[in-house]
């Protein structure tokens, strides 16, 4: 494990597997929130989640099939560590990121309990994701921290740039990666695809509104496994690597040099405030 930085970027990680559906989950639902409860996760909520399932492109013309599916949501007292728990996935949310073995070893073990219950039979993908909020120091530029490569290209008629954003997805072995980068004018603020509400995201993350970059990288393993926590525990590791690697050749050495700085007294907070949903462009 490497010397962590003392000012890191990131904002929000998230670690999933996704497994064989369970129509009945409901059934199991008692027993799986005594033993989050135990394990010190004992905020309980649930919703309601939408989904639309599209056709496959080579059949007829279909209309789109919209499936409502049960989400039970298990966080800590702090608002800063919760569970996911949906029919086909399970899924670990941290704001309080500091070291990925110990995020891992969170995961692995909240994966466990539930298999514990419920005897996941595969998985079928396993993934990481990394949120990290690259706002410049006073007097800086976003410039200095990230390369010029996923910076965009500026107006053509001289304009303001509203945001910029870009993709690669790519495969290193057998980890598949897709690394965005979105730099804007603005506060900090997470896709639509990514529910972060009721979460406690550190202060220091939404007092910056000027341009900024957010590096959004996502990992995973994808295959049909029969379900082991041995054959889990071997995937995130690899992920990580991963995207480690991709981090560091969009931040340049100057950021690395500001994260590994103390932030003036300004910058710090005692207490975190909630964010509400939002949404960032495209």
């Amino acid at each position: 494990m490497g010397t962590p930085l003392k000012n890191p970027p990131v904002c929000f990680t998230i670690a999933q597997a996704r497994f064989n559906p369970l129509l009945k989950l409901g059934d199991y639902l008692p027993s799986i929130q005594d033993a989050m409860r135990k394990a010190g996760f004992s905020d309980f909520t649930s919703r309601k989640a939408i989904t639309v399932q599209i056709a496959d492109q080579e059949r007829p013309p279909t209309p789109p099939n919209v499936v409502s599916l049960d989400q039970y949501f298990f966080a800590n007292a702090g608002k800063t560590h919760r569970f996911i728990l949906n029919p086909d996935a399970f899924t670990f949310q941290s704001t309080r990121y500091r070291h990925f073995e110990e995020f891992s070893a969170q995961f692995l073990k909240g994966l466990a309990m539930v298999h514990e219950i419920v005897e996941l039979d595969f998985t079928v993908l396993v993934g990481l994701r990394y949120f990290d909020h690259v706002a410049p120091r006073p007097n800086e530029s976003i410039e200095q921290y990230v390369v010029p490569e996923v910076l965009g290209l500026d107006s053509p008629r001289g304009g303001t740039v509203a945001y910029s954003f870009s993709e690669t997805f790519s495969y290193i072995d057998n980890v598949g990666l897709r690394s965005r980068v979105l730099i804007r004018n603005g506060q900090f603020a997470f896709p639509p695809d990514v529910i972060a509400d009721g979460m406690e995201i550190e202060q220091r993350f939404l007092r910056n509104s000027g341009r900024h970059a957010t590096l959004d990288t996502d990992g995973f393993v994808d295959g049909r496994i029969v379900f082991s926590e041995e054959a889990v525990r071997k995937h995130p590791g690899s992920i990580h690597d991963v995207i480690s690697a991709s981090f560091k050749s969009a931040a340049t050495a100057h950021a690395f040099e500001a994260w590994n700085e103390k932030w003036p007294i300004w910058m710090s907070s005692p207490q975190p405030i909630r964010t509400p949903i939002s949404e960032c462009p495209p």
